[in-house]
């Protein structure tokens, strides 16, 4: 097994050790209630069994679940009540990004004694909604949010007005909402898009695809930095050359995805020499179903994206051109500014502060 893998898993145990300390310290897990089984937090969270049964054995050492043979873990003890929490609202981990930002907000967190409930939206509002909710009730200290469907307004609008009429401050990561005027770390998206492009360009590319998440503001503004880079270099905007996707949790949308995307991918072919992908994954699948139908990469086509992770190796794929994400250290400073906001309760803690990495 590589070091990536290894290095993934213990990060995803880790989240998911976090998750369920979560909802034994909330009561979702009651005191000698069975908790959810391996098979099922298998799919929920896009993870092996080794890696669930690394997060139930410390959970085991630590006193807070036994095993019953033949019946499966259960509550041992509560967790101590909560007295320093923040919340972490998250699309997914099942990624190779967000498990990492996690990582980045611990490391902050844990040094100043907090300790986290974490939730994930999987990009649906109305999960996003229940869990506000939720946390509008569970004397949390603060919030540490990844906005859902964040290239629209929020319809959950009102609940962040509530949170700031309890005095519970709040930090997006990766994005935020254009009717929540609130905190944000986002990597700054236009520029890094803008970069990719022009370096394409650079390489003597003339006609460059897209392939963009519509529904994430990051995918907007890697799409505006892609268009400001054509438009920069007078080079023409084909409409054609342009697809977008939203990535899904139901097997009948991922069809739909995949099956788009696919097509998108060869229909570009003998008309762009090279390909922008709005991340990592994404340009993976694409890369695969080229090599899958005999398209030699890149000599008829370049394929780029973002991230700049490893995920590479996992499809032993060579290393395409990338750029990095600043994962951890997101993570790392969006918890030290919602502490700046929970130590001082004089800063203003509702107002629209962007800041790039």
């Amino acid at each position: 097994m590589s070091d990536y893998v290894l290095n993934t898993s213990n990060i995803k145990y880790k989240a998911l050790y976090t998750w369920l300390i979560g909802k034994i310290n909330d009561g979702s897990f009651g005191y000698k209630e069975k908790l959810p089984s391996e098979a099922s937090l298998c799919e929920q969270f896009q993870i092996s069994r080794q890696t669930v049964r690394n997060a139930m054995d410390r959970l085991c050492r630590e006193g807070y679940v036994e095993r019953v043979k033949g019946s499966g873990s259960f509550v041992k003890k509560p967790v101590r009540q909560r007295e320093k929490t923040i919340g972490v609202i998250f699309l997914t981990i099942s990624g190779y990004i967000n498990a990492n930002v996690l990582n980045g907000i611990e490391n902050v967190l844990t040094s100043k004694g907090y300790s986290i409930l974490l939730e994930l939206s999987h990009n649906r509002v109305g999960n996003e909604a229940r869990f506000l909710q939720k946390m509008l009730t569970s004397n949390v200290s603060g919030l540490i949010i990844e906005g859902t469907k964040s290239s629209f307004p929020t319809p959950n609008d009102a609940l962040y007005r509530q949170l700031a009429e309890q005095k519970i401050p709040y930090v997006f990561v990766h994005n935020g909402y254009t009717n929540v005027p609130a905190p944000a770390i986002v990597w700054d998206d236009h520029r890094v898009s803008y970069e990719l492009t022009q370096r394409l360009i650079n390489a003597g590319h003339k006609n460059i695809a897209g392939l963009f998440k519509f529904d994430e503001m990051q995918g907007v503004n890697r799409y505006l930095g892609y268009i400001d880079a054509l438009m920069d270099n007078q080079m023409e905007i084909q409409e054609d050359y342009i697809g977008w996707y939203s990535d899904s949790n139901q097997p009948e949308e991922k069809r739909r995805k995949t099956n788009y995307t696919d097509a998108f991918a060869m229909d570009i072919l003998g008309h762009c020499s090279a390909l922008i992908c709005y991340n990592d994954l994404i340009a993976c699948h694409i890369i695969r179903h080229y090599i899958a139908n005999g398209i030699s990469i890149p000599d008829q086509v370049s394929v780029a994206s973002f991230d700049n992770s490893d995920v590479t190796k996992l499809y032993n794929l060579q290393r395409i051109p990338s750029v990095t994400h600043p994962k951890e250290e997101m993570g790392r400073q969006a918890a030290s500014l919602l502490m700046e906001y929970i130590e001082d309760p004089s800063l203003n803690a509702a107002e629209r502060k962007i800041i790039t990495l």
